[in-house]
């Protein structure tokens, strides 16, 4: 079995190594420093929550106490599958508390 060989050679961008590169834009990237990082991301936390329909035909999802007013039956589907991430919640609670707070001033 053969390998497959580069076509292009490099020199990094801090000149301290030759690297191998199957495309011209690979090589120029390498060259000049522009390859991106690879940063790996936390998971987000998710929570599980439960879908209702308010009875003027509003969906929404719920954990706890906390509601999550959401689009449509299709986006409470999905969170209830996968969670909602504690961001979005902790989002949703803040503009509701600010919204109470502007009403009561």
């Amino acid at each position: 079995m053969t390998t497959i060989q580069p076509n292009f050679t490099a020199l990094s961008s801090d000149r301290s190594a030759f690297i191998g590169c199957h495309n011209l834009s690979s090589a120029r990237a390498y060259a000049s420093g522009r390859l991106p990082e690879k940063v790996d991301t936390e998971p987000l936390v998710r929570l599980s929550v439960t879908a209702f329909v308010s009875p003027t035909g509003q969906y929404y999802v719920q954990h706890g106490n906390q509601r999550l007013d959401v689009a449509n039956a299709s986006t409470a589907r999905y969170y209830v599958r996968h969670g909602v991430p504690v961001a979005t919640l902790l989002e949703a609670w803040q503009e509701n508390w600010n919204r109470l707070i502007n009403r009561n001033q």
